[in-house]
């Protein structure tokens, strides 16, 4: 009788195992700043391209500038995703939404758009301030001392 418990014991921690390996079989692909989930905010989405050829991605933009300041020389590009669209946008053309009463990854937040246009028309709905790459990279240069 004791053998039958040990072997069905032991069977039934197999097919956990086996059943757990099968649901965390899909890779996760984690902020490189905080380690969130980057799946979860497909709409602030955030891709850092470095001079080494590395691509690395972020939850969102804050995370993304955070990044760029970290990498300093070794950064080249980012892309990242317009709230409205859906779409990936050359971060250094892209428009920026500071301190809206939205918060989509991150507080106080920027949210990406793809035109100053929209960016303006969220910010009239949303309040926040509407800035550059370069003031958003600054403002948060700031936030960080």
């Amino acid at each position: 009788m004791l053998i039958k418990k040990l072997i069905f014991g032991f069977i039934l921690c197999i097919v956990l195992i086996l059943m757990s390996m099968i649901l965390w079989s899909g890779e996760i692909t984690r902020c490189q700043v905080c380690g969130m989930d980057v799946s979860k905010y497909p709409h602030t989405k955030y891709r850092v391209m470095t001079t080494e050829g590395e691509e690395f991605y972020t939850c969102g933009v804050q995370c993304g500038l955070t990044l760029h300041l970290r990498l300093k020389g070794k950064f080249k590009s980012a892309m990242a995703t317009d709230l409205l669209s859906n779409r990936s946008v050359d971060a250094q053309k892209a428009f920026y939404v500071y301190k809206s009463t939205v918060i989509t990854d991150m507080a106080p937040g920027f949210i990406a758009f793809s035109t100053r246009e929209k960016a303006e028309n969220f910010a009239k709905g949303f309040g926040g301030k509407v800035v550059t790459y370069q003031e958003a990279l600054e403002i948060w240069k700031g936030q960080m001392k």
